[in-house]
């Protein structure tokens, strides 16, 4: 017979083994489909040329394409990073469960809430947040981080879990400068939550001094290597995070929640029809004594959520990416793990309900992704990523160039594509992109840029010339027209 601590870890790796699988098949599924030129660019620096953070940037700190370095082929490439990303941003909302729920059953919590993001996030927006955006990963890393330092059986963690718990968290600041930003909120409500239950007041006061201290740690980590990028690069600190004036916080909150809100699909309806079967369960006469600290808990989620959301809607910078739904992903997250608390808890508490529970919750987590994916087909990845990708290869590997230019949008698909291509062909994959992001490659063509051919994407003239004169190439004279790009090279002397 198990023990209940052997059960509790077989139950752990069943749940994060889960997970895993469910992120192989969504990466070899038809998330593909909406790689863009932001979701590509990490693949070029790992492929190109690595960069403490993202390339021209100084808020996305580039860990997973730097375990992907020793990767060459890209298509492969791509695929390490998707894995990790998707992994990771699953295992995020276990792990908050995890954090959040303590003395529950957060395993169960966590993979219901883990399915409801596979099944009732829209497309755009699981792609976003589990293939694009750091903040799965940044959450991970953290959670992960006070996962390790947090005590065990009583005792507080030695030197080592301690260093290790602090290493953890220091690298999700890298990559989401961020991060404690959500996590410190959740802690102290979490504590209030957790003394109003009756938890002994120094081992509340000793967890929350261990947490902020690790969370304050990782963000003093994050704003000094903020602060020293533009000291070692010697480039000025691009990062705008100035609050709007106060006057403007009403309106920015309205049109920030008001767009996630009419583009979230059906993730509303699923929160909603979630948590109202929790609900409904808890008001059965076996559960009633469960309703008030399972609704203290949701709660504590979701005012974190708020304030989250309500923070984020009062950056400038926000505001100048036209208050995208991806700012709220991690207050959705928080979200999706309180409804999913409020069904865990009596299915959980039910004697004979709580080990199928989990079984069933965790087994349908690779199912769940299927019906989110699509069946795995590296053959249906490979098309999806020359429908998206893949309209100039051709002609640019045609003309021989060795820059692209044009849109921001067109340019990274098509030098990803041309990598792809060159690399299944067995060629040199020489095509750099000539737009924004583009000053880490410089370096690439610099010295041969007299007589460098140059593809200008056809329909894009106008940002083709502005970076054409960015870099020191215009005039251009033309070699030759193509059916997507025109082939030019510098003519003329410059600078």
């Amino acid at each position: 017979m198990l023990t209940k601590l052997q059960r509790a870890r077989a139950g752990s790796l069943a749940t994060f083994g889960a997970l895993a699988l469910a992120a192989a098949l969504v990466d070899l599924g038809r998330f593909h489909r909406l790689e863009h030129g932001d979701s590509l660019v990490p693949v070029l620096v790992s492929l190109q040329r690595w960069t403490f953070f993202y390339w021209d940037q100084e808020r996305y700190g580039m860990l997973v394409p730097l375990l992907a370095l020793p990767v060459r082929d890209p298509l492969a490439n791509l695929l390490l990073q998707r894995f990790l990303l998707v992994l990771a941003g699953l295992a995020t909302v276990v792990l908050l469960a995890r954090h959040a729920l303590a003395g529950r059953d957060w395993r169960l919590a966590g993979a219901l809430a883990a399915g409801l993001v596979l099944l009732s996030w829209p497309a755009p927006w699981a792609f976003e947040y589990l293939g694009d955006q750091p903040y799965g990963l940044s959450l991970a890393l953290a959670l992960a981080g006070l996962a390790v330092a947090e005590p065990t059986g009583g005792e507080r963690a030695g030197r080592a879990r301690l260093g290790a718990g602090l290493a953890l968290v220091v690298l999700a600041h890298w990559v989401n400068a961020a991060t404690a930003l959500l996590l410190l909120p959740l802690a102290v409500a979490r504590t209030v939550v957790d003394r109003h239950e009756g938890a002994g007041r120094e081992e509340v006061r000793r967890r929350l001094l261990l947490e902020a201290g690790l969370l304050l740690a990782g963000l003093a980590a994050g704003q000094a290597m903020l602060r020293l990028w533009p000291v070692v690069t010697g480039n000025p600190l691009r990062l705008h995070v100035a609050p709007l004036p106060i006057g403007e916080w009403p309106g920015a909150w309205g049109a920030l929640l008001g767009r996630a809100w009419r583009e979230a699909g059906p993730l509303p309806a699923a929160l909603g029809a979630t948590a109202a079967s929790g609900l409904a369960l808890l008001l059965l006469p076996a559960f009633r004594p469960l309703l008030r600290p399972a609704l203290l808990r949701a709660a504590a989620l979701v005012l974190t959520a708020l304030g989250y959301a309500l923070l984020t809607g009062t950056v400038a910078w926000v505001r100048e990416n036209a208050y995208h739904w991806r700012y709220l992903a991690p207050s959705a997250v928080l979200c999706e793990v309180a409804a999913a608390s409020l069904l865990a808890e009596p299915l959980s508490r039910a004697v004979r309900l709580a080990r199928p529970a989990l079984a069933a919750a965790v087994a349908l987590l690779p199912a769940l992704a299927l019906v989110a994916a699509g069946p795995p087909s590296p053959g249906g990845v490979r098309a999806d990523l020359d429908r998206v990708a893949g309209a100039r290869t051709e002609d640019v590997l045609a003309a021989g160039c060795e820059l692209v230019t044009g849109d921001y949008w067109s340019v990274w698909p098509t030098v990803f594509h041309a990598a792809l291509v060159a690399a299944e062909r067995g060629e040199p994959a020489r095509l750099r992109g000539l737009c924004h992001r583009s000053n880490p490659t410089v370096p690439d063509w610099w010295e041969r840029r007299e007589g460098i051919r140059i593809c200008a994407a056809r329909g894009a003239e106008a940002e083709s010339e502005r970076w054409l004169r960015t870099y020191h190439l215009w005039p251009v004279r033309l070699l030759e027209r193509r059916a997507t790009v025109d082939v030019v090279t510098p003519a003329g002397s410059r600078p």
